[in-house]
């Protein structure tokens, strides 16, 4: 719906309640294969200086894990990326960044793609 593809993405924050999660959200992205999640930690792409950098807040078990605040936390964290004000975790030159969260037992999800203007 937003005409954008992985590769249009700067970075991402993602919904990482769970080491699995995170994982898994890899996979459901096409950064990886289906059970191969971590092989984008393995070659680095979802690390600062990879091709789409994830959770360069530290993600959400870094906040503690703010429940029924956690999206409004990740659109605020890409929000500073896209403007320029993250501090330390700035990635140079970010105009594009996506937000994946969910709720319940999984069975709200949600992407915003979220752009510089």
């Amino acid at each position: 719906m937003a005409d954008t593809t992985i590769g249009d993405l700067d970075f991402a924050e993602v919904h990482d309640c769970f080491t699995i999660a995170e994982l898994v959200i890899y996979e459901v992205m096409g950064l990886a294969d289906r059970g191969r999640g971590r092989q984008v930690l393995d070659d680095g792409t979802v690390h600062p200086g990879g091709s789409l950098p994830v959770n360069l807040s530290g993600g959400l078990k870094s906040k503690g894990h703010p429940v029924g605040a956690t999206g409004v936390s990740q659109h605020v964290i890409a929000a500073m990326q896209l403007s320029g004000t993250a501090g330390p975790m700035q990635l140079g030159g970010a105009r594009r960044g996506v937000v994946h969260n969910m709720g319940g037992l999984a069975v709200a999800n949600y992407v915003s793609v979220l752009e510089a203007v």
